[in-house]
């Protein structure tokens, strides 16, 4: 715009000069002059009007410029943190997904778990019943004092006072034992999906014979007359056997005489089943 201010003097000075020596009439020339400055002061007006506006226009573009730049950080921003959710939701995900597949594996374990207490209850039923069943069959034996119903070491079992079986130091069932022990096998006989065991119990005492060179093969040698017997009235030999326990297993200390008498018996134990076992067919299966 300065060049254009001094462009119009140049020009001005030129039309003075010209007007001057053409003839022109001063009145005339001075209208001319006139004329020519207000073109002049229109034009210089114009173009400050468009500086203005192209000033404008600069600066309204210089702030669009500035409002998408932030807009553009702002969307950088939002950008960054969907793409740091995305990539937690992916880890979140998998973590549900592994956290999912272990409580579906805690599921199925809680699930045989309860399928094992279900068994086991049931075959707890099933014992409770036969012993009570057994209770009752051998209610009179029981009330003469002939034996007892018990359980042991988890096991039912029927004891029997070796001194109400057999003599001192002797394997000769008594004739009264002989007795009670076919009676016995009477009902050992309904219970045919069981199998027993005829166990030999002594005291402490030791018993050096040439017969019996200990109490081991006295125990045993006891149990086994009472297995024979038994065999004899009718219980099936697969389901009955005889073992010995020595002074070994007593049911209280041999430190007098009564205790001694009690430790002196044959017991016939009620053999578990293996589903009666907890958790064996899990033993099994691995």
């Amino acid at each position: 715009m300065k060049g254009f201010g001094i462009l119009a003097g140049a020009v001005f000075a030129w039309l003075l000069a010209l007007g001057a020596g053409c003839g022109i009439p001063e009145e005339q020339h001075n209208r001319d002059i006139a004329a020519l400055k207000q073109q002049m002061a229109d034009a210089q007006k114009s173009c400050d009007a468009a500086k203005a506006q192209l000033t404008k226009e600069k600066d309204d573009l210089a702030g669009q410029k500035k409002s998408c730049d932030d807009s553009l950080a702002v969307a950088l921003d939002q950008n960054h943190i969907l793409e740091t959710k995305v990539s937690s939701m992916g880890q979140n995900v998998q973590q549900l997904l592994g956290e999912k597949g272990e409580l579906a594996r805690e599921r199925e374990r809680l699930s045989s778990e309860i399928e094992e207490l279900k068994r086991m209850r049931a075959a707890a039923e099933a014992r409770n019943a036969e012993f009570r069943s057994l209770l009752e069959k051998l209610r009179k034996m029981i009330d003469a004092g002939t034996l007892q119903v018990k359980l042991r070491n988890g096991r039912m079992l029927v004891q029997m006072s070796s001194d109400v079986l057999f003599p001192p130091a002797s394997i000769q069932l008594k004739k009264e034992a002989k007795a009670a022990i076919t009676e016995l096998a009477e009902t050992l006989k309904t219970f045919p999906d069981r199998k027993f065991q005829v166990v030999g119990h002594s005291d402490s005492d030791p018993i050096r014979n040439e017969r019996f060179p200990s109490n081991w093969e006295l125990s045993t040698q006891r149990a086994v007359e009472v297995v024979k017997l038994m065999i004899q009235a009718g219980v099936p030999p697969e389901m009955i056997n005889a073992a010995g326990s020595a002074e070994f297993d007593p049911l209280v200390p041999n430190d007098s005489p009564e205790n001694k008498t009690m430790n002196r018996r044959v017991e016939i134990v009620f053999m578990p089943k293996i589903d009666e076992l907890p958790g064996f067919d899990q033993v099994l299966s691995k």
